[in-house]
């Protein structure tokens, strides 16, 4: 797995990427790009899964003259090709493909994020081989149940950041800084694992062409796994987490009595019942105002799980 944020809008599409390339046990084998600008028309290509992908979209992106005539095109000629691959024994290992696209659609006058899946990856319910188009925020943060507190990661108290005013280093170092120390979903191969290091690739594509650069880059040497810094509660602006109905005070004294779990904010429901005791009498809660706290708390519970 590899991170990819998409932040679209029509002004412009912010793309985030890592570039660790890691065995099955997680260790490092090296660092790769793993973004891509297109040269005959504005835009980049992204991916995950098997790398034959981004080849055979590059490969793709580069016989035609425009983003609309690639969006247009491209699908039969993704379906084609991979089956195609996978019947010839030319992928190994994960044969899966992710493709990720952003451009400037010059019919629209706007920019457009896109992403592909082969029969099998991960994803929403849409039909494989089939440009789904990004609108808004996509986060690759392989438990999006946890969206609600990494969407803090860098904003100022109390302002969330959208994708309209969504700063790279102001929001995006901290965003993928979380998500690195988080680790891989339970449902993957790599449940648990530490997966997002190298370095930080930033892409932006407007009006003016795409632009791609390294903005961060983490301590990570090839051949050891990759060790995120430990949870740092200075990192996080005050301001507590959507979806927790608590002050500020009470969520990081949930943090650091292990009422909340701080890798994966699971709940310990004795620490817990304690310590909404313990804060009672400071909340002064209305009835209705417990049983919605209580609810929010069920609900932020089962997200972790």
């Amino acid at each position: 797995m590899s991170l990819v944020n998409v932040f679209a809008t029509s002004r412009r599409v912010v793309v985030l990427t890592d570039t660790s390339l890691y065995d099955a046990t997680g260790r490092i084998l090296g660092f790769e790009q793993k973004t891509f600008g297109i040269s005959s028309w504005t835009g980049a290509l992204t991916f995950r899964g098997n790398a034959w992908g981004i080849c055979a979209g590059l490969e793709l992106a580069e016989r035609y003259g425009s983003f609309d005539e690639f969006m247009a095109r491209s699908p039969s000629a993704f379906e084609r090709d991979h089956k195609a691959a996978l019947a010839g024994g030319l992928l190994s290992g994960q044969t899966l493909i992710e493709i990720h696209v952003a451009g400037w659609s010059e019919r629209e006058d706007r920019a457009r994020a896109f992403v592909l899946r082969s029969p099998g990856a991960l994803g929403d319910e849409a039909p494989p081989y089939t440009w789904v188009e990004i609108e808004g925020a996509w986060h690759d943060d392989f438990d999006l149940m946890a969206l609600s507190r990494l969407h803090r990661q860098g904003a100022e108290p109390e302002v969330d950041w959208t994708p309209e005013t969504f700063e790279a280093i102001t929001h995006g170092i901290p965003l993928a800084e979380e998500q690195r120390r988080k680790g891989a979903a339970a449902w993957t191969e790599f449940a648990g694992r530490h997966v997002i290091g190298g370095e930080l690739w930033l892409t932006v594509v407007d009006r003016d062409g795409a632009r791609l650069g390294v903005i961060y880059e983490w301590p990570d040497v090839a051949g050891e796994p990759i060790q995120p810094a430990p949870f740092d509660e200075s990192l996080w602006p005050e301001a507590v987490p959507l979806g927790l109905p608590w002050s500020y005070a009470m969520f990081l004294d949930a943090l650091k009595s292990g009422a909340l779990d701080n890798e994966t904010f699971e709940m310990n429901d004795e620490k817990m019942a304690a310590l909404q005791r313990a804060y009672a009498p400071a909340v002064n809660m209305t009835r209705k105002q417990r049983r919605t706290a209580q609810t929010q708390a069920r609900k932020v519970h089962a997200h972790a799980r």
